[in-house]
């Protein structure tokens, strides 16, 4: 039975560390999810914002258009009512306000003229945009079918890998499963290291020639200094 220890630790520390990097993995997969979501989010935020920005403008082009009839009525009543001007002072005050109602009327066109092109420009790029939007959606629901699937092959994995730790524990000798136990409750997959030639890789201790000669015997040996369940390393 002795002979088998060293194996048998070496097995278990094998199997523990692969449970516990199949647990990291595992809980991976919601903080993975996140970032997904996020990332259709903004996809889903940027693909309404095309639109909105569409009716935005054509809503700014409407209101500019109704701004500029207004001032274009207004200039020519001005214009109009200049030959009728009594004083200097009301022909001068009327040709200011022919210039200031020029320079808005000149600002409304241009603002139409932007709008106008702004609202083409992206109506134009709507196919590319539905495109995006689409593409993001299908590769959020393959991402969602691969992660069921690399959950489920983690679990069974896991499952597995617990069955095959258990029975592999189950050979450790009887009287040094209590401390075996004690061992990994307090240390987890790291509570077994192995050793070569006489240094413990845990913690590079150097072993005695009768401790490495006991492990060489198959006995059950700590570490003196890291007090972890040492095996031969292959």
């Amino acid at each position: 039975m002795s002979q088998s220890v060293s194996p048998v630790l070496r097995e278990c520390h094998r199997l523990r560390r692969h449970l516990r990097d199949l647990q990291a993995e595992i809980d991976l997969g919601p903080r993975v999810l996140k970032i997904q979501q996020e990332a259709l989010a903004d996809e889903d935020a940027a693909h309404k914002e095309h639109h909105d920005a569409i009716k935005r403008w054509k809503l700014k082009q409407k209101d500019d258009e109704g701004s500029l009839k207004t001032t274009e009525t207004r200039l020519l009543k001005v214009q109009t009512d200049l030959n009728s001007a009594t004083s200097k002072k009301e022909f001068d005050a009327k040709n200011v306000e022919i210039a200031t109602a020029t320079a808005r009327k000149s600002e409304f066109e241009d603002a139409i003229l932007t709008a106008l092109g702004e609202v083409e420009e992206r109506t134009a790029a709507i196919p590319a945009v539905e495109k995006k939007w689409a593409d993001a959606q299908a590769t959020f629901q393959r991402q969602q079918v691969e992660a069921a699937e690399r959950l489920a092959r983690l679990q069974a994995d896991q499952v597995e890998s617990l069955a095959g730790l258990e029975a592999t524990e189950a050979k450790i000798p009887p009287e040094h499963r209590n401390q075996y136990n004690r061992i990994v409750k307090g240390y987890g997959p790291d509570g077994l290291a192995p050793v070569h030639g006489r240094t413990c890789m845990n913690c590079k201790t150097s072993l005695t020639e009768q401790q490495k000669t006991s492990l060489l015997g198959g006995a059950f040996i700590c570490c003196p200094q890291c007090g972890r369940a040492l095996y031969l390393q292959e």
